[in-house]
């Protein structure tokens, strides 16, 4: 299992993004935290934002095709898309990540 992560100030892109991860089985679970405060440099200066941020749990053979997905409906030019490798999952959680991605690995 890994996670995903991604951040933006879009409410209805991140809705999108999870939506469609979800029904294309590409991930079993988001998490989604909304009205996290962001600090970042953009074009020299330091801007601060509201963002929404996902933590979307998948399986290494998934990570390219939510890597597209995200990329496809994200309201940023350049998102963030980081992913976390787990070194340790509960082995009841595990199975249930496998079993609801079975199908988005066909």
């Amino acid at each position: 299992m890994i996670i995903i992560k991604t951040t933006s100030n879009s409410h209805k892109a991140m809705k999108d993004i999870t939506n469609t991860l979800l029904n294309k089985k590409y991930a079993a679970c988001v998490n989604i935290i909304p009205r996290m405060r962001s600090k970042y440099i953009l074009d020299g200066r330091i801007v601060e934002s509201r963002e929404v941020m996902l933590l979307i749990k998948t399986s290494e053979d998934l990570e390219a095709n939510v890597y597209k997905t995200i990329k496809k409906l994200h309201n940023y030019d350049v998102p963030e898309i980081t992913t976390i490798e787990t070194s340790k999952v509960d082995a009841d959680y595990l199975n249930w990540i496998n079993e609801s991605l079975e199908l988005g690995k066909k």
